[in-house]
């Protein structure tokens, strides 16, 4: 972080990118670390591997689904108003996994937390712009998004030290003191605001929730329901092509169609989806290769998964401060090249089944990432107005939040360490005869 640039900002700017950047670190922690104590979860509750990824896949579908609605809902009802009540749904569900008592109580709690970070990452990422000066944006992008990717990389290996000193409920325990921390800053020092023309099409917020999910539900599923997904997957479409149609006519739509046809906006979202998915489904089966593909350690595994995610927290406050300068277009093209020549030698050099191999490939795509994900946060908030700020927020993180639960809800990774667990059984028997 730039001390000028932090120095330069009012008290009140300074105080609300502190609880925002705290609130959004958060919701990344949660999206990994918790992925750590899956194994741990199903001990106690004598559960069956296929049956564990719903506790992540309840997270990151509600994620994926109510976030197009938060950022309306909220330019309506009021954003700092209704970015309490996001924290106050995240904390409350959060001492709930902690203190499930069933897997069914944990899954149904982690849904109504993936709906509190619903609400809470795109406010925090609209009110972090808005409170900021215009020459500002990207810095405070790039200084928002490095407290996400910061615990993104972390999570896993926070989630085995805690795993290691106690029990897994302390993962959803370590969210209050920071939450309380972020609410107290949020009521304090966040002005009020809301749209100045309040309206909201609720006929189209509940058309896009149901196709969303229904869509979301369906490409997750595909692999354990097999063709019956394709039932939730064809009627979520079918909602969607409504929704479409109905927006294009609508004198109020809840996300006006027209602004895809703008390039810098189109072409923004279109960046954020791929670096995402990219970097969700890189960090999910790099963890999976390492260990059992190379025979790595765990704590190895998460080491390589930080060393790769370092430049994020380096250098996405400089990658959004060159934006407010240079533009977008300026670092995104250069990081998407950046990006494929780094994806291309990892998966080229993968069977060689050496570290020393990968780990330059890693670090091309590791820096690919501030190179594209701030600039292209910073897109569209230079298209759509200032008093639209949480909705724009709601479509620049929704982008991720799908390729996420694209990535991880099928259960794939469960399957792969089920897989590798029998094939590790097969071994150790030769080696005994």
């Amino acid at each position: 972080m730039n001390p000028d640039q932090w120095t330069a900002l009012e008290p009140r700017q300074r105080h609300v990118l502190l609880s925002t950047v705290a609130a959004n670190a958060l919701i990344f922690l949660d999206q990994t670390a918790v992925a750590v104590a899956l194994p741990a979860i199903g001990r106690e509750f004598g559960t069956r591997a296929h049956q564990l990824q719903w506790v992540i896949t309840a997270y990151l579908l509600a994620l994926a689904v109510f976030m197009p609605a938060a950022g309306r809902l909220a330019d309506n009802l009021g954003r700092k108003r209704l970015m309490i009540v996001g924290m106050l749904v995240f904390g409350l569900a959060s001492a709930a996994c902690a203190l499930a008592p069933s897997l069914a109580f944990l899954v149904v709690s982690r849904f109504i937390q993936g709906l509190g970070a619903a609400v809470l990452q795109p406010l925090a990422l609209g009110n972090t712009t808005r409170v900021m000066p215009e020459d500002r944006r990207g810095w405070a992008i790039g200084v928002f998004s490095t407290g996400g990717s910061t615990f993104l990389i972390l999570g896993p290996l926070i989630g085995a030290v805690i795993l290691t000193l106690g029990d897994w409920r302390w993962l959803f325990v370590l969210n209050l003191p920071v939450l309380i921390f972020a609410l107290i800053e949020v009521i304090r020092w966040l002005p009020p605001s809301r749209d100045p023309e309040p309206g909201l099409d609720i006929a189209g917020m509940l058309l896009l929730l149901a196709g969303l999910l229904g869509t979301v539900l369906g490409l997750t599923q595909i692999i354990d329901w097999g063709t019956a997904a394709l039932i939730p997957l064809a009627v979520g479409v079918g909602l969607l092509a409504v929704f479409a149609y109905t927006e294009a006519r609508s004198s109020r739509p809840l996300i006006p169609l027209a602004l895809l046809g703008n390039r810098l906006f189109a072409t923004s979202l279109t960046a954020l989806f791929v670096i995402q998915f990219a970097v969700l489904g890189t960090s999910v089966y790099l963890v999976l290769f390492l260990q059992h593909g190379i025979g790595s350690s765990v704590m190895t595994a998460g080491l390589v998964l930080a060393l790769t995610g370092m430049f994020s927290p380096l250098l996405s406050a400089r990658t959004g401060a060159l934006a407010d300068r240079w533009g977008v277009r300026t670092l995104v093209l250069p990081g998407l090249v950046l990006a494929c020549a780094g994806l291309a030698w990892t998966g080229l050099t993968a069977q060689r089944l050496s570290l020393s191999w990968l780990v330059p490939g890693l670090l091309l795509f590791g820096l690919s990432r501030p190179a594209i994900f701030t600039p292209a946060s910073v897109g569209p908030f230079a298209v759509v107005p200032s008093e639209h700020h949480a909705f724009a927020a709601s479509l620049v993180t929704e982008a991720p939040a799908r390729s996420r639960a694209r990535c991880c809800g099928d259960g794939a990774c469960l399957r792969g360490e089920r897989q590798h667990s029998i094939r590790r059984r097969r071994r150790s028997v030769g080696r005994g005869l």
